[in-house]
Protein backbone atom coordinates (compact mmCIF):
# COMPACT_ATOMS: atom_id res chain seq x y z
CA UNK A 1 0.00 0.00 0.00
CA UNK A 2 1.24 3.45 -0.93
CA UNK A 3 2.32 5.69 1.69
CA UNK A 4 -0.15 8.18 2.77
CA UNK A 5 1.91 11.22 2.46
CA UNK A 6 2.26 10.56 -0.99
CA UNK A 7 -1.01 9.69 -1.59
CA UNK A 8 -2.04 12.89 -0.56
CA UNK A 9 0.38 14.76 -2.88
CA UNK A 10 -1.10 13.05 -5.64
CA UNK A 11 -4.81 14.13 -4.55
CA UNK A 12 -3.10 17.75 -5.05
CA UNK A 13 -1.46 16.76 -8.54
CA UNK A 14 -5.14 15.48 -9.50
CA UNK A 15 -7.36 18.26 -8.07
CA UNK A 16 -4.73 20.93 -9.55
CA UNK A 17 -3.75 19.10 -13.03
CA UNK A 18 -2.42 22.01 -14.84
CA UNK A 19 0.58 23.10 -11.69
CA UNK A 20 3.97 24.14 -13.22
CA UNK A 21 7.37 24.15 -11.98
CA UNK A 22 8.05 25.39 -9.90
CA UNK A 23 4.47 25.69 -7.93
CA UNK A 24 3.48 28.32 -6.77
CA UNK A 25 2.89 27.34 -3.05
CA UNK A 26 1.85 30.67 -1.82
CA UNK A 27 -1.57 30.01 -4.44
CA UNK A 28 -1.75 27.00 -3.85
CA UNK A 29 -2.31 27.02 -0.30
CA UNK A 30 -4.43 30.00 -0.70
CA UNK A 31 -7.00 28.05 -3.17
CA UNK A 32 -6.80 25.24 -0.31
CA UNK A 33 -7.86 27.89 2.49
CA UNK A 34 -4.50 28.75 3.79
CA UNK A 35 -2.90 31.99 4.34
CA UNK A 36 0.19 32.93 4.27
CA UNK A 37 2.09 35.75 6.72
CA UNK A 38 5.57 36.72 7.37
CA UNK A 39 6.53 37.26 10.78
CA UNK A 40 9.99 38.73 12.07
CA UNK A 41 10.57 35.73 13.99
CA UNK A 42 13.95 34.71 15.51
CA UNK A 43 16.48 32.04 14.65
CA UNK A 44 15.71 28.62 14.99
CA UNK A 45 12.27 28.94 14.33
CA UNK A 46 11.24 29.15 10.39
CA UNK A 47 7.92 28.21 10.24
CA UNK A 48 4.71 28.05 12.19
CA UNK A 49 1.44 26.58 11.32
CA UNK A 50 -1.50 27.27 13.29
CA UNK A 51 -5.20 26.37 11.74
CA UNK A 52 -5.50 27.92 8.05
CA UNK A 53 -2.30 30.48 8.93
CA UNK A 54 1.39 29.20 8.04
CA UNK A 55 3.45 31.59 9.53
CA UNK A 56 7.18 31.86 7.74
CA UNK A 57 10.30 33.65 8.82
CA UNK A 58 10.69 37.48 6.76
CA UNK A 59 14.03 37.22 4.37
CA UNK A 60 13.64 33.43 3.73
CA UNK A 61 14.80 32.40 -0.07
CA UNK A 62 12.38 31.47 -2.86
CA UNK A 63 13.61 27.55 -2.77
CA UNK A 64 13.12 27.58 1.38
CA UNK A 65 10.25 29.72 1.56
CA UNK A 66 8.00 27.49 -1.52
CA UNK A 67 9.69 24.45 0.97
CA UNK A 68 8.52 25.53 3.97
CA UNK A 69 4.95 26.23 2.47
CA UNK A 70 4.98 23.30 1.14
CA UNK A 71 5.84 21.71 4.49
CA UNK A 72 3.19 23.39 6.64
CA UNK A 73 0.63 22.98 3.72
CA UNK A 74 1.17 18.95 4.20
CA UNK A 75 0.50 19.29 7.80
CA UNK A 76 -2.95 20.80 6.49
CA UNK A 77 -3.17 17.76 4.75
CA UNK A 78 -1.91 15.13 7.23
CA UNK A 79 -2.72 16.46 10.55
CA UNK A 80 -4.60 18.64 12.99
CA UNK A 81 -3.66 21.03 15.09
CA UNK A 82 -0.64 23.63 14.79
CA UNK A 83 2.91 22.75 14.41
CA UNK A 84 6.48 24.59 14.22
CA UNK A 85 9.13 24.20 12.58
CA UNK A 86 12.74 25.23 13.53
CA UNK A 87 15.82 25.57 11.85
CA UNK A 88 17.98 22.61 13.03
CA UNK A 89 15.71 20.71 15.77
CA UNK A 90 13.56 19.52 12.21
CA UNK A 91 16.55 18.23 10.38
CA UNK A 92 17.56 15.56 13.46
CA UNK A 93 13.70 15.42 14.36
CA UNK A 94 12.50 11.48 13.80
CA UNK A 95 8.87 12.44 14.80
CA UNK A 96 6.56 11.08 12.41
CA UNK A 97 4.61 14.15 11.68
CA UNK A 98 7.45 16.05 10.74
CA UNK A 99 8.69 13.28 8.14
CA UNK A 100 5.10 12.52 6.99
CA UNK A 101 4.95 16.38 6.27
CA UNK A 102 8.40 16.34 4.29
CA UNK A 103 7.89 13.41 2.39
CA UNK A 104 4.37 14.64 1.43
CA UNK A 105 5.93 18.08 0.67
CA UNK A 106 8.52 16.66 -1.49
CA UNK A 107 6.01 14.75 -3.90
CA UNK A 108 4.23 17.75 -4.17
CA UNK A 109 6.83 19.52 -5.04
CA UNK A 110 8.42 17.00 -6.90
CA UNK A 111 5.82 14.54 -8.44
CA UNK A 112 6.75 11.22 -9.15
CA UNK A 113 5.62 11.37 -12.86
CA UNK A 114 7.93 14.79 -13.54
CA UNK A 115 10.58 13.35 -11.70
CA UNK A 116 10.50 10.45 -14.07
CA UNK A 117 10.18 12.91 -17.16
CA UNK A 118 13.30 14.68 -16.14
CA UNK A 119 15.10 11.87 -16.28
CA UNK A 120 19.36 11.22 -14.72
CA UNK A 121 20.17 14.56 -14.15
CA UNK A 122 22.21 16.78 -11.48
CA UNK A 123 20.57 17.47 -8.02
CA UNK A 124 21.38 21.32 -8.76
CA UNK A 125 18.78 20.98 -12.19
CA UNK A 126 16.37 19.49 -10.07
CA UNK A 127 17.07 21.88 -7.51
CA UNK A 128 17.06 24.55 -9.92
CA UNK A 129 14.11 23.65 -12.16
CA UNK A 130 11.78 22.72 -8.81
CA UNK A 131 12.89 25.55 -7.04
CA UNK A 132 13.52 23.89 -4.02
CA UNK A 133 16.34 23.56 -1.74
CA UNK A 134 19.07 20.81 -2.93
CA UNK A 135 18.41 19.11 0.82
CA UNK A 136 15.08 18.02 -0.15
CA UNK A 137 15.93 16.82 -3.90
CA UNK A 138 18.26 14.48 -1.90
CA UNK A 139 15.62 13.01 0.19
CA UNK A 140 12.74 13.12 -2.59
CA UNK A 141 15.54 10.70 -4.40
CA UNK A 142 16.78 8.87 -1.60
CA UNK A 143 14.23 8.50 1.56
CA UNK A 144 10.95 9.87 0.01
CA UNK A 145 11.82 7.92 -3.71
CA UNK A 146 8.59 5.22 -4.25
CA UNK A 147 8.70 1.58 -4.45
CA UNK A 148 7.76 2.12 -8.03
CA UNK A 149 10.70 4.37 -8.55
CA UNK A 150 12.96 2.58 -6.92
CA UNK A 151 12.23 -0.40 -8.69
CA UNK A 152 12.79 1.47 -12.09
CA UNK A 153 16.03 3.11 -10.80
CA UNK A 154 17.14 -0.44 -9.78
CA UNK A 155 16.56 -1.95 -13.94
CA UNK A 156 18.04 0.96 -15.01
CA UNK A 157 21.24 0.78 -13.35
CA UNK A 158 21.32 -3.18 -14.33
CA UNK A 159 20.98 -1.88 -18.38
CA UNK A 160 24.07 0.27 -17.88
CA UNK A 161 26.16 -2.80 -16.57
Amino acid sequence: MARLAVEKAKDVHRRYPRLSFPIDMESLADDEGCKVLDWPFVDPVREVKRGKWIDLAENLDDKERRHLIAHAFAHHLLHSGNQLSFHQWQKTSLLKQEREAEECAAHILMPEWEVERLGVIPVWEFSDYFGVPEELVERRLTQFATAAELSRWSRLNESED
